[in-house]
């Protein structure tokens, strides 16, 4: 009985052992990067070929896709006789099977401040050139797995390629059918998806640490990218990073119909048109655009952020509440008496507008950024500039502040019904520490809105 007794307190120890040297670990983050250098990457590559990011899309991105077929359509949007037969929403798949078709690049983004929300944009410099392609993945917080300057080697054997809203995307078939949606009889059908983030992962090597000080900005001016709207042109050019010098905001947004129009100072989180850099669309979700022009004042160009970005609210260069100085109002059906203190105003359109004021402000006369509302609400009036009044209430200052934007360079349109615009252009920043402004030496310090 003692041998049997022994016998089983030694076995128990040996499981009791065995176990305990059994635990569960998590691969260091060391063990999952490979070299960064031709003879690794030859042998990870080994079953395949490696494409350039131009020569991936050339090779396997079609313009109406393998995708579409009289059981599977495109959502509405997706061509018209407007774009002469260009889709702007495209796929096509990725043999699954044989030789290994891989892409390299290095990470350009940054979603930590909410503007590239579960995307990435890969980089590729190619005899000196720059090359790009966006990401979708599944993945909040994608960044923190795969952080900016991080080259990645990508297996893309069984994904897809194609375009959401003309912009060539690596990623796998999406069906939308989401009826709530705005517009959504437009939206209705295939489109290109996010990759699941365990397919991504298995699909995805690291190569070498993350580097940003690697990361190329192509040196551009608003002229030279606006000047041309050709959608296969813009595929090769969109998801670029890139620098602007010599810029200012104007204080204007666009309207509905493209046109400029200054931004108002109302709350964000109701007025669309408010002067931060992306107020609420209302639950539509696409991304909101503030103008930016040459020192010229001649081109322009949108700068974009995310409704859902941390520093969404926060003004646009130079903008404030239109209450900088003196505040009146302007009562067209008023009865004026003239026995008392006023001022002549010379609004646009309304000349000779009497606004009553206090005998101070008689004598002192008419100073710079002093408004006059014509609405009870506040909702619209005019703002003195030293010399005449203009409607760029809350926005008056925003041009002088001068400097440079960085970032990724966009060319989205996403319906077809319309022709091809160089207003679709804008400029897609991390965070704010993409804007280097200045006044009179000064740099520019972000301020968040607050309600009066």
């Amino acid at each position: 009985m003692k041998r049997i007794t022994l016998f089983f307190v030694i076995a128990l120890v040996s499981v009791v052992t065995l176990l305990s040297s059994c635990k569960n670990t998590v691969p260091d983050y060391e063990d999952m990067i490979y070299a960064e250098d031709e003879a690794t990457i030859a042998q990870l590559t080994a079953d395949g070929d490696v494409y350039n990011l131009n020569d991936f899309m050339d090779r396997f991105m079609t313009e109406e896709g393998n995708y579409l077929s009289d059981t599977t359509l495109y959502r509405t949007r997706a061509t018209d006789s407007a774009i002469d037969g260009k889709y702007l929403f495209s796929m096509d798949t990725i043999p699954a099977d044989g030789r290994g078709i891989y892409i390299m690049g290095r990470v350009t983004t940054d979603d930590y401040g909410g503007n590239f929300y579960k995307t990435l944009v890969i980089q590729q410099i190619v005899d000196n050139e720059q090359q790009a392609l966006r990401i979708s993945v599944d993945a909040g917080s994608v960044s923190g797995l795969y952080p900016r300057g991080q080259m990645l080697l990508i297996r893309c054997n069984g994904l897809a390629i194609g375009r959401y809203a003309n912009q060539p995307q690596l990623c796998v078939p999406s069906y939308n059918n989401n009826v709530f949606a705005d517009k959504a009889n437009q939206k209705v059908g295939w489109a290109p998806g996010r990759i699941p983030l365990p397919r991504f992962k298995e699909a995805t090597k690291y190569l070498g640490k993350p580097d940003e000080k690697k990361l190329v900005y192509d040196t551009r001016t608003i002229a030279d990218i606006t000047q041309s709207s050709d959608l296969v042109a813009a595929r090769k050019e969109d998801g670029k990073l890139i620098r602007i010098e010599n810029i200012h905001y104007s204080g204007q947004c666009l309207a509905e119909d493209k046109s400029l129009t200054y931004c108002t100072t109302g709350n964000p989180t109701t007025d669309k048109t408010a002067n931060v850099f992306a107020p609420t669309t209302g639950n539509v979700g696409y991304p909101q655009s503030r103008v930016i022009f040459d020192a010229e004042n001649t081109h322009y160009i949108c700068v974009s952020m995310s409704e859902y970005a941390k520093q969404a609210n926060f003004y646009i260069p130079g903008a404030t509440s239109a209450e900088e100085a003196d505040v009146f109002f302007y009562d067209s059906l008023a009865v004026t008496d003239l026995s008392k203190p006023y001022l002549l105003a010379n609004l646009p359109n309304k000349p000779n507008c009497v606004i009553p004021v206090d005998s101070r402000k008689e004598y002192e006369g008419w100073q710079m950024d002093d408004v006059i509302y014509t609405s009870a609400d506040k909702s619209t009036g005019y703002i003195y500039d030293g010399a005449s009044w203009s409607t760029a209430l809350g926005v008056l200052h925003c041009s002088e502040y001068a400097g440079s934007v960085k970032g990724i360079l966009s060319y989205y349109m996403d319906n077809a019904a319309y022709e091809p615009e160089s207003s679709n252009w804008a400029v897609s920043i991390c965070d704010l520490s993409d804007l280097d402004l200045y006044k009179n030496g000064v740099k520019w310090t972000p301020l968040e809105y607050t309600p009066n």
